[in-house]
This record gives structure tokens, C-alpha cells and sequence, in this order.
């Protein structure tokens, strides 16, 4: 029997991470709906031909029903929250083309893209978003709702803190710290550590902005 899924957003993204939960088999998901917490909402939109809910309407959906936050930006955890006040329980979603160490663990809620590669003894936390083509190395630590961008490269016992963004082609030297709600411009080359709070560009990545909240 396949897994009842509903997806919190209703973007571009949320059409990506549809059409990957769709090359999933074992176990199946059957999409029932989409969902949005910000304006302007449409009671009678769509998507991919499924309702499209208010995030307060998902309280009719029993326990049964499982949630996954297909947003990129780290504030989704705004909407994760709202959910999971409701009692919701979130899949995991880990596509088949993703190669996942069996030595290491991810939390719930958190979605390996295709192609994406984590290593050894490495933590994914909950409700973090690991872009196609990422490579995770191992002894990894990632916080909380952080996301990892496409074809992002971190070397080996890199830390991440929560709600921190990964951007696209960033790659990470072995060993480095970077802090929570931070943000890693694109094609960066982190070299040392990263504080909590603020963006960083470059190659090597240099602090540009500070009292950053995430993206």
C-alpha cells in the first residue's frame, strides 16, 4: 500500500521534488495535495491536477498522512513548524540514484536528491534538503533545515549548523566549521571557519554581510 504524502510548498521546487518522489518505489508515495502558509492562496488552485491546501486545513489529514517541506529557502522551517504542530510526522525521501552510506544516518523530514552522495559515519539532520549532484564526505555533521545545493562539494568532518544554505558548486575544505543561518555564496571555497550569522563569497570565501538569518 503506498504512502499517503502530502508536500508543504507549491513552487517550481515543489514540482522538482514531485516528480522525484515519483521514481521511488520501495516505499511508494501516492501525492495527495500540495500545501502553502503564505499569501496569495487560492482555494481552488491546483497542481499536477492535486489540491493545493491551506497549511491550517491539513489538520483533517490523520496521522496516517506524511508531510515533506519541498521549499528551498531555510525559513521553511516556519511552515515545518506549523505542521508539526499539528501532530504531522514527515517522510524521508532519498531518491534511488542517491548513494547514502549505510554507516550513516538521516533525520526525518530530509530529502537526498538524484545523483547526491553522502559518505561515511556522516549525520544529515531533520528537514535538510541535499541537492542533486551534492557530495556530502564523511564524519559529517549537518544541522536542522540547512540545504546543500546542487553539485556542492563538503570534504571530510565538515560541521554545518542549522538553517545554514550550501550554495550551488560551493565546496567546503576537510575539517571546517560553519555556523547556523549562515550562507555560502555559490562557487565559494570555504577555507576557514564560518560564523554563525553571516554570508560569505568567493573563492576564498570572504564575509560580505553580517546578522544574516538564513535564506
Amino acid at each position: 500500500m503506498a504512502v499517503k504524502l502530502l508536500i508543504l510548498g507549491a513552487g517550481t521546487f515543489a514540482l522538482e521534488i514531485a516528480d522525484l518522489i515519483s521514481d521511488i518505489s520501495d516505499p511508494q508515495y501516492e501525492i495527495v495535495g500540495f500545501a502553502r502558509n503564505e499569501q496569495p492562496f487560492d482555494p481552488n488552485a491546483t497542481l499536477l491536477d492535486h489540491p493545493i491546501y491551506w497549511v491550517d486545513d491539513l489538520i483533517r489529514f490523520d496521522t496516517s498522512y506524511l508531510a515533506v517541506c519541498a521549499i528551498g529557502a531555510t525559513k521553511r522551517y516556519i511552515f515545518i513548524q506549523q505542521v508539526q504542530q499539528q501532530g504531522k510526522r514527515f517522510a524521508t525521501i532519498i531518491h534511488p540514484t542517491a548513494r547514502v552510506s549505510r554507516l550513516a544516518s538521516i533525520g526525518e523530514g530530509s530529502i537526498i536528491n538524484a545523483g547526491a552522495l553522502v559518505a561515511s559515519y556522516t549525520h544529515i539532520g531533520q528537514h535538510v534538503i541535499v541537492n542533486r549532484g551534492a557530495i556530502i564526505g564523511h564524519h559529517n555533521s549537518i544541522g536542522d533545515v540547512v540545504t546543500i545545493g546542487p553539485g556542492a562539494n563538503l570534504a571530510g568532518a565538515v560541521t554545518v549548523g542549522p538553517r545554514t544554505t550550501i550554495g550551488m558548486g560551493a565546496l567546503v575544505l576537510e575539517t571546517r566549521h560553519i555556523g547556523s543561518q549562515s550562507i555560502v555564496g555559490a562557487g565559494s571555497i570555504v577555507t576557514h571557519d564560518v560564523p554563525d550569522q553571516v554570508k560569505v563569497i568567493g573563492a576564498p570565501a570572504r564575509v560580505v554581510a553580517e546578522n544574516v538569518e538564513g535564506l
